[in-house]
C-alpha cells in the first residue's frame, strides 16, 4: 500500500489525532495492510482476537451477530477489533464482512502498548465506550 495513503488514513482517524508525524510514520511502518473482497469475512463472532485491531482505510464492513442480524455498517476511518482485543475472553464480539472491496491497516495491541502507551489508553477508552453504547 502506498505510504501516502496510509499516512492520510492515520491523519483522518480521530484515534490518532494529536500524534506527531514521526509517531504516525512509525505506526504506518508497523501496520500490516489487508484487503478483503465483497462478501469476504474479516472475522466471525467468537474467533480468537489474536491481539489485533485495525483501521478501515477504504471500503465498508458490516457488523452482525452470529444469527446474521446487522448491527452497524462501518466505513473508512473507523477502528475495528478493539473490543475483542482488550476483553478478558480475547474473542471477537461481532462478525465483520466486507460489503465493498475494503483495505485495512492492522496492528498488534502489544506493539502499540510498547511504542505508544497513550495510544493504547485511547484505544481502550474507545473499546469501553463501544461496550457501553452497545449495552445501552
Amino acid at each position: 500500500m502506498d505510504f501516502s495513503i496510509m499516512q492520510k488514513a492515520l491523519n483522518d482517524c480521530s484515534l490518532f489525532r494529536g500524534m506527531d508525524q514521526g509517531q504516525l510514520g512509525l505506526l504506518a511502518m508497523n501496520a500490516q495492510a489487508k484487503e478483503f473482497a465483497v462478501e469476504e469475512y474479516v472475522y466471525r463472532q467468537g474467533d480468537d482476537a489474536d491481539g489485533s485491531f485495525a483501521l478501515i482505510v477504504s471500503g465498508k464492513l458490516e457488523a452482525s451477530t452470529q444469527q446474521g442480524y446487522v448491527l452497524k455498517t462501518l466505513c473508512t476511518g473507523e477502528i475495528i477489533g478493539e473490543v475483542g482485543t482488550i476483553s478478558q475472553q480475547r474473542k471477537r464480539t461481532v462478525t465483520l464482512k466486507a460489503v465493498e472491496p475494503s483495505t485495512l491497516l492492522q496492528w498488534n495491541i502489544e506493539d502499540i502498548g510498547n511504542t505508544s502507551p497513550s495510544l493504547l489508553k485511547k484505544l481502550k477508552d474507545l473499546a469501553w465506550r463501544r461496550i457501553k453504547d452497545f449495552n445501552g
